[in-house]
């Protein structure tokens, strides 16, 4: 396990997305030459986490109250974009590790200054499987243990979020619970070895009999609606009373459009140039190679608009003080899903069309071809669960439990 880097705190406070854009921007070509490293490591280069703490994006989603940007999954849509042309590993590191400070401001304060108290710039990694982790009620709190997948960027963190099942005693269901845990309370296994997403660390994450006090717990249902979590007291942006587990699947459809987007943009610059090997004709002037771009473009344009509406659409009515209705946010989900299943089709058709040069190991299209798989083989982007999900809905079914809705 890496040792979390202690880095200058920055001072850098973003005023809107563009600034935020034009930050990731000069990063980008550092991140492109490191990609390869961040494979063979499997986590992100610690020169990544040090740049992405000095250039201030690591804080852009932090309540202003602790020096932080205090924007929302909006702004981070225009930074996943740019930050996925360098490297989609050390995109989904960052936007795992930089928007837990959101969910993080809808703690109580008391929470918020345990976090960030010392350390302004600490971060908190997260595992939302609820079923993986156990806790029962002591005093002052609760007790806890579990083992988390997917601990994205746990090795940059400092914090972990995690969700559990709270023991409600004999003939009682048990309820769903979140906890945020410190470092030193639990351990990074290091078995992160996957053949997409490769250099993201998401390794699992144990936790054996910690405490947690209850001020650093939060009830599921509070914060799966955000109107009313603790944190409104004293963060007034619109942002922390988003109902949350919709922005979580937001949040995850961004890096797949991103990667896709910069896939399509390479390849149509690569086969501007390019002739077949064989046969000497133009790429360009073959009609299936035509076709296939205009496929690809396509599904990434329908994706990405879809859930610009939809996040719109969410924002508009949080600002009115609406809470949207189970109706509204299962689409949510089900267009995640499907946005996330446009962007494989666009790159595996691209895939197919790059030919043996394609499969180069050298080459960039590779591991877009690995990343856009990994990432969207996240529940959340699963279509296959979202789509029965939506479909029993429609269909006056009860949702299958344990549903982030």
């Amino acid at each position: 396990m890496a040792a979390v880097m202690k880095t200058e705190v920055s001072n850098i406070v973003f005023a809107n997305a563009d600034e935020a854009v034009a930050a990731a921007r000069l990063l980008v070509p550092r991140f492109a030459e490191r990609a390869q490293q961040c494979e063979e490591l499997r986590r992100c280069p610690e020169e990544s986490l040090a740049e992405l703490h000095a250039s201030g994006l690591m804080r852009m989603f932090q309540p202003k109250r602790f020096g932080g940007s205090e924007l929302g999954a909006d702004a981070m849509f225009e930074v996943v974009l740019e930050m996925c042309k360098g490297c989609a590993s050390t995109t989904w590191v960052w936007f795992n590790l930089a928007s837990h400070s959101w969910n993080i401001g809808q703690f109580g304060l008391q929470a918020q200054e345990d976090v960030w108290g010392d350390d302004p710039q600490a971060l908190a990694a997260g595992g939302l499987a609820f079923p993986c982790g156990k806790a029962s009620k002591v005093a002052g709190g609760y007790k806890l243990s579990g083992r988390w997948p997917f601990g994205s960027g746990i090795d940059g963190a400092n914090w972990h979020l995690v969700g559990a099942m709270v023991d409600e005693g004999e003939g009682q269901p048990p309820s769903r619970r979140l906890f945020l845990v410190p470092a030193t309370d639990y351990k990074s296994l290091d078995n992160w070895r996957a053949y997409g997403l490769t250099g993201s660390g998401s390794h699992d994450v144990e936790v054996k009999d910690a405490f947690v006090p209850e001020h650093r717990t939060l009830e599921a249902g509070i914060f799966t609606r955000g109107v009313d979590v603790p944190g409104n007291k004293v963060n007034p942006s619109p942002w922390f009373r988003a109902p949350s587990f919709a922005v979580f699947g937001f949040s995850l459809a961004q890096p797949p459009i991103g990667i896709a987007r910069t896939a399509v943009a390479e390849f149509i610059e690569g086969m501007k140039k390019r002739a077949g090997l064989y046969t000497g004709v133009r790429l360009a002037e073959l009609a299936p190679m035509q076709m296939r771009i205009a496929e690809a473009t396509a599904c990434v344009e329908m994706a990405e608009n879809q859930l610009r509406s939809d996040m719109a659409e969410m924002m508009r009515m949080v600002e009115a003080g609406v809470e949207p209705t189970l109706d509204r946010k299962m689409a949510w989900k089900r267009n995640c899903a499907f946005e996330a299943q446009l962007c494989v089709r666009a790159i595996d058709s691209l895939m197919v069309a790059s030919g043996a040069q394609g499969l180069s190991l050298g080459g960039r299209m590779q591991r877009h071809f690995r990343d856009i798989h990994a990432g969207t083989a996240h529940i959340a982007l699963t279509w296959d669960v979202q789509a029965t999900a939506y479909g029993m809905h429609a269909l006056g079914l009860p949702a299958q439990p344990g549903l982030l809705i």
